[in-house]
């Protein structure tokens, strides 16, 4: 609602003008008060959170003479009714079911305002449209527009519908440590795999890493890249026809110089333990840090550890532009 600049000042000016007439002239600045309200009008007013209690005559206390005029309620008197002049002033605020804030319970009990909730009372916010336009907040759910995720108090982590597994649902593929491909960063880190470079893992060059798979066939893959090579696109995590392993990413290195996935998947297969790490032939165990490089081969890696792991040489620092 907008209000022209003299009735905008005489609103934040009357409550202390008034103050000021009943020093000497009590009528009088009854008079201004009453004057000044026909004139602004009830639905006009804009009262500040300043808090100067007086008592109405309905015999309830109000924050300030401003809130009492907009009740429609006469100030019988300066100060907090009879019946709250035992409360403390501590200042432990509360929000009343009128929309307004008390310094604490017992004033608006005083006030006969029931408590909604403890604190000072939230800014009234415009109302949120209907608008479907997906957001996923930083609590992994799905809100349909942003203003709705912001009148909840969350942050949101990106446009676009969580999914399942909290990541938003976007399409930026990885390709993970275990040679597989994911969605995103987001969705490896799900399953806690290190990502080794952006875009889809390479099926004429997948990675010496033992993670198997079952395809749709029932033929057993050595990881999820290997099997996509083969044309198999739906398969399930695990070897065919064998109890399955845990699914932690521990890698280690057997004795035929094969990177696991973990130790249970090379007793699985009959594979004594030679180290825990990824073999020599893998390369250097990596940290996890993400500090992007681009490689010659136009792609870009979490850092150089792992460029050099794929047998690449740095082009620049960063990730790789028009990729």
């Amino acid at each position: 609602m907008k209000f022209s600049t003299d009735k905008t000042i005489r609103q934040f000016l009357l409550p202390g003008f008034a103050l000021y007439l009943a020093a000497g002239n009590p009528g009088l600045a009854e008079e201004t008060i009453k004057s000044e309200s026909a004139t602004l009008g009830a639905e006009e007013m804009a009262c500040t959170m300043q808090y100067d209690p007086v008592c109405g005559a309905d015999g309830k206390t109000y924050s300030n003479d401003c809130m009492a005029r907009v009740a429609g309620v006469d100030v019988a008197s300066r100060g907090i009714c009879a019946d709250a002049a035992a409360c403390s002033e501590e200042f432990e605020p509360v929000c009343g079911l009128d929309g307004n804030s008390y310094s604490n319970e017992c004033f608006a009990e005083a006030a006969g305002v029931a408590v909604v909730s403890q604190g000072l009372c939230p800014e009234i916010v415009e109302a949120c449209t209907e608008e479907v336009d997906p957001v996923c907040g930083v609590d992994g759910n799905t809100y349909s527009n942003e203003c709705l995720a912001s009148s909840a108090g969350i942050e949101i982590a990106s446009l676009g519908a969580c999914t399942v597994s909290g990541c938003p649902e976007i399409y930026d593929p990885v390709c993970g440590m275990n040679a597989r491909t994911y969605s995103s960063q987001c969705e490896a880190d799900v399953d806690r795999i290190p990502v080794q470079r952006t875009g889809i893992c390479d099926v004429t060059n997948c990675g010496k890493v033992y993670v198997p798979v079952c395809g749709a066939d029932g033929t057993t893959f050595a990881n999820a890249c290997e099997a996509e090579a083969a044309g198999i696109t739906t398969f399930t995590e695990g070897a065919c026809n064998v109890r399955a392993c845990p699914r932690l990413f521990v890698p280690v290195c057997g004795h035929d110089e094969l990177t696991y996935g973990n130790a249970c998947q090379a007793e699985r297969s009959g594979i004594r333990i030679r180290h825990a790490g990824f073999c020599n032939s893998q390369g250097r165990n990596c940290p996890r840090d993400y500090q992007p490089v681009c490689a010659r081969d136009g792609n870009t890696y979490s850092n150089v550890c792992l460029m050099e792991n794929a047998g690449q040489e740095l082009a620049y620092a960063g990730e790789c532009v028009g990729h």
